[in-house]
């Protein structure tokens, strides 16, 4: 029984990672079935073993993307302290004028902030002015 377990539980693994399943803490047992069916091996493995392991992997799923929010919460606020701290940014700043300082900046630990969205966005209002 565990010996089995364990061959199931390897078989899933190489599919989840030879197919690069992204499996997120939305999927359910039965996305993870259609997704990895063409990576398992014959004979099929037991449904009782496929929840267990899916479990542990949407746990994993779940912890990688607490992790990730956590890590997006927090450059979010640096980035806010970075704003408020700046004084050369102001109400009346244009994006071409501050755009040096995101540059200058690491750029690299605000890159959920899309530049060229808001590059974008201020393209309308420079023209209101």
């Amino acid at each position: 029984m565990l010996l089995q377990y364990l061959d199931d539980k390897s078989q899933i693994k190489d599919a989840v990672r030879m197919a690069e399943i992204g499996l997120t803490s939305a999927w359910t047992l039965d996305d993870c079935k259609v997704a990895i069916a063409k990576y398992i091996s014959s004979p099929p493995m037991s449904d009782t073993n496929l929840k267990f392991v899916f479990e542990e992997l949407l746990e994993r799923a779940r912890e990688k993307e607490e992790k990730e929010a956590k890590k997006r919460k927090r450059l979010s606020d640096e980035f806010y302290e970075f704003l408020y701290a700046s004084k050369e940014i102001t109400a009346s700043s244009k994006w071409e004028d501050c755009k040096s300082l995101f540059e200058d900046r690491h750029v690299a630990s605000f890159a959920f902030i899309d530049l060229e969205l808001v590059t974008r966005l201020q393209g309308p209002l420079e023209s209101d002015n």
